[in-house]
C-alpha cells in the first residue's frame, strides 16, 4: 500500500496541533488528568505519521542535507534537549521521590497520608483482599506479602 500526502499530510497536522496543545496543557499543569494519556497515545501516532511524512519527502530531506540547513536546527535541537535532560536530572524528579518515600514508610503513616484515614484505608484495602498484618511494614513490604504491585495498592486507595 503506497501512502499518499493527501492522506499522511492531514493526520500529521491535526494530530501535531493536538500532541502541541495537550502538551502546552501538562507543562502548565491543565487537566493533567485527561491530557497525559491523549498525549501520550497521540504522541506514539504522530512518530508513525512523522516518519511517513519523511519517507514521502525523502528527496526534499536530501538536498536540505546537501545545502547544510539541516545542520544549525540539529545542533540547536540536540543542545537544547541535553540541557533539559541535563537540568532535569540535576532536579530531580519530585513526584518519584515523594512516591518512593510513601511506599518505604511504615503503612500507618502512608496510609494517612494517601487517605487521611488509616481504618478507612486499612478498610478499604481488606474489601480488596489486600492484608496489612503489621503497620510498621512499608507497603512494598504490603504489597509483595500480598502479590501486588505497591502501585495497584496505592491505586486502591486513592481512587
Amino acid at each position: 500500500m503506497k501512502l499518499k500526502k493527501e492522506f499522511v499530510t492531514p493526520y500529521l497536522v491535526f494530530i501535531f496541533l493536538i500532541v502541541g496543545a495537550t502538551g502546552v496543557l501538562m507543562f502548565f499543569h491543565l487537566l493533567d488528568d485527561y491530557t497525559k494519556v491523549v498525549h501520550e497515545f497521540l504522541g506514539v501516532s504522530f512518530v508513525l505519521f512523522a516518519i511517513f511524512h519523511i519517507r514521502m519527502n525523502w528527496s526534499s530531506i536530501k538536498n536540505y542535507a546537501k545545502k547544510k540547513q539541516l545542520l544549525l536546527p540539529s545542533i540547536a535541537i540536540l543542545i537544547i534537549s541535553i540541557a533539559f535532560i541535563v537540568g532535569g536530572k540535576m532536579h530531580g524528579n519530585l513526584e518519584q521521590d515523594i512516591l518512593e518515600k510513601v511506599l518505604r514508610s511504615p503503612v500507618s503513616d502512608s496510609l494517612k497520608l494517601l487517605n487521611g484515614n488509616y481504618q478507612q484505608a486499612e478498610e478499604i484495602l481488606k474489601k480488596n483482599n489486600v492484608i496489612i498484618d503489621d503497620p510498621s511494614k512499608s507497603l512494598e513490604e504490603i504489597s509483595i506479602q500480598n502479590k501486588k504491585s505497591p502501585e495497584e495498592i496505592v491505586e486502591l486507595i486513592l481512587k
